[in-house]
């Protein structure tokens, strides 16, 4: 996940020499402000780091040469006096993101100023195997390779698995949707591709997307609860970081037990949150499936009103408004975002999902709580999975090795 920085200070790099942590720690900083905004001027880049503008310009200029930022002039800008130099992230570098769920699989190339250039979604056998999964990303990876235009640099691989992931290991440790359980799907996929590989949950990733270049944008408590087809998790920021927890599990919001219903969610637990909201009831009452997102909401609009699909909704409101009352009083977030299928119910049921958490929740809890959807819409997964191993680039923008296209 890359960082926001807003007036944190870098120290100066006058006469260092280029390879000691100082100088590191410099290129770093700068090219994470890069691609977090996508483009800033070189005099924002001194007012946000405290760096005078000879030291931008050769930390600029050394980021260039490594092709990772370019340096342009806006059209119209600069007519006046001094022309105002843009430096933008580099799209000749890129990452390929790999997002398996039950009964799909989404393999994409994003590129370290936020485009998503190829992005391809292929059904799966519901009993596929991890090594299935695998073969087939390596098999769509190597299709976008031959896409990608001469001279491109590959950072390495970022997988959002749907579960509990040990990522100083590259294992999914559970992933009930998938029915993984102890898999080492990165050394899966690196001997299917040859490349790095960085896995993390999916929801986590999410939370980071939208806390770095989302809803969460500025915001040092957040709460982000995702909806996806193959279940329903959340994370968290607090006081400017997300919470991990011992082994990188924490944010499985979706299997926290909220009602004493038996219905079972994808980990076998009965009333959690996942079990009682789930995006497969939402199809089922408009007659349809395999939709997407957007297209799911717009049948919703069209059908809120029809009994069966209104009773749907009005029971998913309830239940979401109870797990996200029990959040606030845990956890006293500043903001609750709501990205996946679950932005629905903040469109359609706003006054109705607010009722139901403060029914839910002490009355202190809730004041000054802003309640959202998430802003990257269908881009927020790809994003965020390219995040996990930009970051190690965005670290040591001299060190990290990069692959060539060609």
């Amino acid at each position: 996940m890359s960082r926001r920085i807003s007036g944190g200070r870098l120290q100066g790099s006058y006469g260092v020499h280029p390879n000691t942590g100082v100088r590191k720690s410099n290129l770093s900083q700068v090219l994470t402000l890069v691609h977090t905004f996508g483009r800033l001027t070189r005099s924002d880049i001194g007012l946000k780091t405290g760096l005078n503008r000879s030291t931008v310009l050769d930390l600029v200029a050394e980021l260039q040469d490594l092709g990772l930022v370019r340096q342009e002039v806006p059209s119209g800008a600069g007519e006046v006096g001094r022309p105002s130099v843009e430096v933008i992230a580099s799209d000749s570098v890129v990452s390929f993101v790999v997002i398996p769920r039950l009964g799909e699989l989404t393999v994409g190339t994003v590129g370290l100023g936020g485009r998503i250039f190829a992005q391809k979604r292929v059904s799966m056998p519901e009993n596929a195997t991890a090594q299935d999964f695998a073969t087939k990303a390596g098999m769509l990876i190597s299709q976008f390779r031959e896409e990608l235009k001469p001279g491109t640099k590959i950072v390495g691989i970022g997988v959002a698995a749907p579960g509990q992931v040990r990522v100083n290991t590259g294992e999914v440790r559970w992933a009930p949707a998938l029915g993984w359980r102890d898999v080492q799907f990165d050394k899966m996929l690196e001997e299917a591709t040859g490349l790095q590989i960085r896995l993390d949950n999916d929801a986590s990733l999410a939370c980071a997307a939208e806390w770095s270049f989302g809803a969460g944008r500025g915001y040092e408590n957040m709460l982000l609860l995702l909806g996806v087809p193959s279940g329903l998790g959340g994370g968290v920021v607090a006081n400017g970081a997300v919470i991990r927890g011992n082994f990188g599990f924490a944010g499985e919001l979706g299997h926290m037990r909220i009602s004493d219903d038996e219905r079972l969610d994808y980990s076998g637990i009965p009333g959690t949150l996942e079990a009682l909201v789930r995006r497969d009831d939402l199809e089922s009452a408009l007659g349809v499936s395999d939709v997407s997102d957007e297209q799911l909401f717009d049948l919703l609009r069209k059908a809120e009103s029809k009994k069966e699909v209104s009773k749907v909704l009005e029971t998913q409101v309830r239940y979401l408004g109870r797990a996200i009352g029990l959040l606030l009083v845990a956890l006293n977030p500043k903001t609750v975002v709501l990205s996946g299928f679950l932005a629905i119910h903040l469109e359609l049921r706003k006054g109705e999902l607010l009722e139901s958490i403060r029914s839910q929740t002490v009355s202190s809890s809730i004041e000054g709580v802003e309640l959202q959807a998430g802003s990257l819409g269908p881009n927020l997964l790809p994003i965020g999975t390219a995040e996990i191993i930009f970051r190690e680039l965005l670290l040591d923008p001299v060190g990290h090795k990069l692959v060539q296209a060609d």
